[in-house]
């Protein structure tokens, strides 16, 4: 329901410069995102949706695995956040 089916090529194809969709763990830290999809199975999908990390959920990555999401900070590892993809928050 959260997730998307996309393999990593897919959701990286680029239709404008500006909306390049990436992997969490190779975004910029200080810059904000917006979720595209959380590459994943059923379980890691809910349990990110209940973290509030949905297609469509804004962020502001903090530093490398540290994301402010709906006001809290989470630690993520890099298992997971290449997982979820993101493109650059307007």
């Amino acid at each position: 329901m959260f997730g998307c089916n996309h393999h990593h090529g897919v959701c990286g194809r680029v239709a404008d410069p500006e909306n390049l969709t990436v992997p969490l763990c190779k975004a910029k830290s200080g810059k904000r995102f917006k979720v595209a999809c959380v590459h994943g199975e059923r379980g890691l999908c809910a349990r990110m949706a209940a973290l509030g990390i949905y297609p469509g959920a804004e962020m502001h990555l903090l530093c490398t695995g540290c994301v402010r999401v709906n006001g809290g900070i989470l630690s993520l590892g890099a298992d997971i956040s290449d997982k979820i993809l993101v493109t650059p928050s307007t």
